[in-house]
């Protein structure tokens, strides 16, 4: 398991509003033209989705000096607060175990975050998500951005120093 005890920085900020899910792609051979074709599931309300991500996001770093950078690994935890439908009662389905499917909700947060919070959605090393009804919150996604640095100290020339110190110590012959 990764340490992932001490970020550098750790950003937390809310978008309100019913989550919405990363379409599906479907990509159609149509012969008459001969090109294939390429459709996307639920984009109008996935591109407002987005922009409302991406303006949170900005709007939690006002005034603050995150640094995005291609350098540095990211964790992030999502929970996803879904409206409950009036259909159904809390005694027959306590956890939304239906659609939006959590990994597509999950890339649709990822994508909006790229380019404001990391460079590219391949950093995150780390996630956390849930998705809950709930009564206590309103519906949205309650995100927390962690960043780590992926770099360390250059090791400090102790190999060279060892070998100079192995040549002070006496060789035993293999042949005696």
């Amino acid at each position: 398991m990764r340490n992932l005890d001490n970020p550098a920085e750790i950003i937390a900020f809310t978008v309100l509003g019913e989550p919405t899910p990363e379409g599906s792609t479907r990509a159609y051979y149509i012969k008459a033209l001969d090109r294939t074709v390429t459709t996307h599931q639920n984009k109008k309300g996935l591109q407002a989705w987005r922009s409302r991500v991406a303006t949170e996001a900005q709007r939690a770093l006002e005034g603050r000096d995150w640094k995005c950078d291609s350098g540095s690994a990211y964790s992030v935890e999502v929970d996803f607060v879904l409206s409950r439908p009036p259909s159904v009662p809390e005694h027959r389905r306590k956890r939304p175990t239906v659609k939006p499917d959590i990994d597509k909700l999950v890339r649709a947060v990822n994508d909006a975050l790229t380019g404001i919070l990391f460079t590219d959605d391949c950093q995150v090393i780390s996630m956390t998500m849930s998705k809950d009804y709930s009564d206590e919150r309103r519906a949205g996604a309650y995100i927390v951005v962690s960043r780590f640095p992926n770099t360390s100290e250059r090791p400090k020339r102790a190999r060279k120093k060892a070998m100079e110190n192995a040549e002070d110590l006496p060789v035993e012959d293999p042949r005696d």
